[in-house]
């Protein structure tokens, strides 16, 4: 278990600090000020550059208690029917740990990481028999390493045409609605200790897709109790905009979360980051809206007990998603390179950390999570 340390949180809004030629380095990293509320703070890494960059892997190293990167997905593990590889999982794993890191599985189901071999299984049967086998496999492999699983991600698409709200991928056609169940249970007899996650996007603000989605979720989780289908918490993925900010309500999300506490479960913020499309092109007025989207939003979501952790979907703006160009959506029209992440390409933090500082140092205290 990770040690917590005695921190002076009103160092948390000092100035940053230049040392060196690395990364510009706060007073206080991010996963002591989460640390010192009981609160969890990770990073979604990229494990090619980790040891190969200096500023990236330093700045890692100092922020965050938790990683998580795709390694994990099963079209990583499985090439074939009868070939499963762990050494680029097994190599990740360890170099968190060498670094005193806790590390979360992303993930054993998603419909876009099947392997492609999965699509050509000739019947239901045979389908199922593949999940359970991975999914056993693969959690009996890092049982009691893991600080939690991803067991199934993205699970609901409203207007897929199915009317169990189930995307449509190849998991539920093969199988139906019940691989959710199948994966869930293999998942807790592989590991009865590791935190089961249910991974979702789309459900933060006041809009009718998000409000169908919030409904849909409860409804499947109403259905897993019923079934006695294990679960320990929900992945609430997070991606913000600085476009749609103003449709979070933050009445509306708390009594969401309220829902899920209510049933017992703990929340995840998995994957967080800001879309800054449509924000000012003056980098200190974009700077500024994306921090205060950061800060709206877990202002509500800290505010609330069974939030446990908080992820940034990378730490870099040079590491992001919405910086590859390859989500036209996310893409700023003007052309600018986007600015969703707390540091910026070089590792210098921005507004954006210091605002995530700031709601996690004002949290409310809890009991610390990390395994």
């Amino acid at each position: 278990m990770l040690s917590r340390r005695d921190l002076l949180l009103a160092a948390a809004g000092a100035p940053f600090l230049a040392k060196g030629a690395g990364a510009a380095p706060s007073p206080v990293a991010l996963r002591d000020v989460a640390a010192a509320r009981g609160l969890t703070y990770g990073t979604y890494v990229r494990g090619e550059m980790l040891d190969k960059d200096k500023v990236y892997t330093d700045l890692v190293v100092r922020e965050a208690a938790l990683i998580v990167c795709s390694c994990a997905q099963w079209v990583h593990l499985a090439p074939t029917p009868t070939t499963t590889d762990y050494s680029g999982l097994e190599a990740i794993y360890a170099w968190a740990r060498a670094h005193r890191m806790a590390y979360r599985g992303h993930a054993l189901l998603w419909g876009e990481a099947a392997p492609p071999w999965f699509a050509e299984l000739p019947d239901r049967a045979a389908a199922i028999r593949a999940v359970e086998d991975h999914v056993t496999g693969t959690c009996r492999q890092f049982a009691g390493r893991f600080q939690s699983w991803d067991v199934v991600n993205e699970p609901l698409k409203l207007g897929d045409g199915r009317p169990d709200l189930l995307r449509r991928n190849v998991f539920a056609e093969k199988i139906g609605p019940d691989y959710l169940d199948i994966a869930f249970r293999a998942a807790r007899a592989a590991d009865p200790k590791v935190r089961l996650v249910l991974n979702e996007f789309g459900v933060e603000l006041d809009s009718q897709n998000d409000r169908d989605k919030r409904r849909a979720l409860l409804d499947l989780l109403d259905g897993f109790k019923r079934r006695g289908t294990p679960i320990d918490a929900i992945g609430i993925q997070s991606h913000l905009a600085t476009a749609t900010i103003d449709k979070f309500d933050p009445k509306i999300f708390s009594d969401f979360l309220g829902d899920l506490a209510g049933r017992g479960l703990a929340v995840m913020l998995t994957e967080l980051d800001v879309v800054d499309r449509g924000a000012p092109a003056a980098i200190p007025a974009r700077d500024q809206a994306v921090a205060d989207t950061y800060r709206r939003y877990l202002d509500v979501a800290l505010a609330s007990p069974a939030v446990t952790t908080v992820i940034n979907w990378g730490l870099t703006d040079r590491n992001s998603w919405i910086s590859s160009g390859k989500t036209p959506d996310a893409a700023r029209a003007d052309g600018l390179e986007p600015r969703p992440l707390p540091f910026d390409t070089d590792g210098k933090p921005k507004p954006a950390y210091a605002a995530i500082a700031a709601a996690l140092r004002d949290a409310p205290p809890r009991r610390l999570h990390l395994l």
